[in-house]
């Protein structure tokens, strides 16, 4: 009995927060799918391919003949079309079965891998920049900030609760604060006890009958403030919003580095102005370009050029409906 080979994607791989799966255009192109093929298979191979993209491990299907049929678009009312078993092994073509008795596609699992590489790698500097930051924060601290590869053999901890100075036992604020005057009432009771029992206690009513009884003030509960109001936003704003994410989510995928994402989207709206960008970022999310930033650049100095010709070509137009106008109005004038 042949062995299944192990899975090509990890189990924990999840790209399910990955709105879009890259493509390689030429790979695509020249592959024996695309010209040995029906189009039916094809289009059903795709289809596969981005199904697998959201699954977990990423990259992969389940053993399951009515999941794979439905996601390829061959089921109707619950049942599996007749036309799936034709178009079935053209559009499995380079799947395999394996340990875990799921399916892995040798190209996406490689997209894949590299996807969650990058996704862990930026999940490590997120929470290393974290702990730089408490260590500014709070001097003698010196929280270790570890390296890739000892952040994965750790489990890879995100947000735990990190160690500051003054949290080491034994300072002064672990006493509680109502110890002191505890004792003090101990000593009073004892006091008073001690000279009613010595025949003092005359004496002792006097005082305590000159002494004025100052009532102890309750604890002022703490009330937490309510948090603020979430602030809506126009619909004007919400586009921007809208457009700033898809554009970070392209840049990230297009090897942009995602500390650079922003301050390159903020210099090409001061240079091109939001709408030019806003039309920019909608090609580039259709297109998936392997260098974002190139592409946008380009497509913002292109949509430029196009307005200002537009604009120019207006501009003459009304030109000549004024100097038609005034021609006419002048031989009006002339009779």
């Amino acid at each position: 009995m042949n062995q299944l080979p192990p899975p090509l994607t990890p189990e924990d791989c999840n790209l399910q927060d990955f709105a879009f799966m890259p493509l390689d255009v030429a790979r695509l192109r020249d592959s024996e799918l695309a010209s040995d093929e029906s189009p039916e298979s094809f289009r059903a191979a795709v289809l596969l391919w981005a199904a697998s993209w959201h699954q977990v491990p990423a990259g992969s299907l389940p053993n399951n003949d009515g999941w794979i049929a439905k996601q390829a678009g061959y089921t109707h009312l619950g049942k599996v079309s007749d036309a799936w078993a034709s178009v079935r092994p053209g559009a499995m073509r380079g799947w395999r079965l394996c340990a875990d008795d799921r399916y892995y596609h040798e190209v996406i699992a490689e997209k894949a891998v590299a996807a969650w590489k990058a996704k862990l790698e930026q999940r490590w500097r997120t929470e290393m920049g974290r702990i730089k930051k408490h260590n500014d924060r709070h001097p003698g601290a010196n929280v270790p900030r570890m390296s890739l590869d000892q952040w994965m053999l750790a489990g890879r901890p995100t947000g735990q609760p990190l160690f500051v100075p003054e949290d080491m036992p034994g300072r002064p604020s672990d006493v509680p604060e109502d110890m002191g005057s505890k004792g003090q009432g101990e000593g009073q009771g004892q006091g008073q006890g001690q000279g009613q029992g010595q025949g003092q206690g005359d004496l002792d009513l006097d005082i305590a009958k000159s002494t004025p009884t100052v009532p102890a003030s309750p604890r002022t509960p703490v009330v937490p403030p309510a948090p603020a109001p979430r602030k809506l936003l126009s619909p004007e704003d919400q586009a921007k919003s809208d457009v700033w994410k898809a554009a970070v989510s392209v840049l990230e995928h297009g090897g942009c580095p995602a500390a650079q994402c922003r301050t390159f989207m903020g210099k090409l709206v001061n240079d091109y102005g939001f709408p030019i960008v806003k039309d920019a970022v909608s090609a580039a999310v259709s297109t998936q370009p392997a260098d974002a930033r190139e592409y946008l650049k380009a497509t913002c100095m292109r949509l430029k050029g196009e307005r200002l010709n537009r604009q120019e070509a207006l501009e003459r137009r009304g030109q000549a409906v004024v100097d038609d106008w005034a021609a006419g109005g002048a031989d009006h004038a002339g009779r």
